[in-house]
């Protein structure tokens, strides 16, 4: 269970992976327009929809860990029982807050020896994108630590949704809502 303040945080990635996906958009259709069109360009545009894609990548791993929907290798988790389950769980979830360590102390050495660097264009130091490090590195934790302790607690004893449930739970979902308007 999620509480409000990380929904919350949820719904905030969403909106900015879909503005940086939106944004990256509009610059690279409108710059191609501009070139073949009418032998120009927006400067800024490759620059910017580089930065905007790393941050988009970044924070949306951030989203698919929070939402379990990550891609995870699982043949292991459903040869053993539940107990092993979790102890996996919390094994790769050791694992992942050392990467965690690692993405959190290095993006803050990149980004503080890049602060006084600029993308030529743009303008803007190169501290904004080894700052996705940081905040990557630093969000995860939260999704990592809940996982953890859902298989500590014995709420939960998988390291991703199972896909083929997922699949399976919308269809029935949508027959269901095809139902009901069928009954109007």
């Amino acid at each position: 269970m999620m509480n409000d303040a990380a929904r919350l945080i949820i719904r905030g990635f969403e909106i900015l992976i879909v503005a940086c996906l939106a944004i990256m958009g509009l610059l690279v259709f409108g710059n191609v327009v501009l070139r073949y069109a009418f032998n120009s360009g927006i400067a800024i545009s490759e620059e910017l929809s580089r930065l905007l894609f790393v941050w988009l990548i970044f924070m949306g791993a951030v989203l698919a860990s929070a939402r379990r929907i990550h891609i995870g290798f699982d043949t292991l988790q459903q040869a053993v029982g539940p107990r092993a389950r979790r102890a996996l769980v919390v094994f790769t979830g050791a694992l992942i807050l050392a990467g965690c360590a690692i993405f959190i102390v290095g993006g803050w050495r990149q980004t503080v020896i890049n602060l006084g660097n600029t993308y030529p264009v743009l303008g803007i130091s190169y501290a904004w994108l080894y700052g996705t490090a940081l905040v990557f590195g630093v969000a995860l934790i939260f999704p990592v630590c809940n996982n953890i302790r859902r298989a500590l607690i014995g709420i939960d004893d998988g390291l991703t949704e199972n896909l083929a449930d997922r699949i399976e739970g919308l269809a029935e979902r949508i027959e269901d809502d095809a139902a009901k308007g069928d009954g109007k």
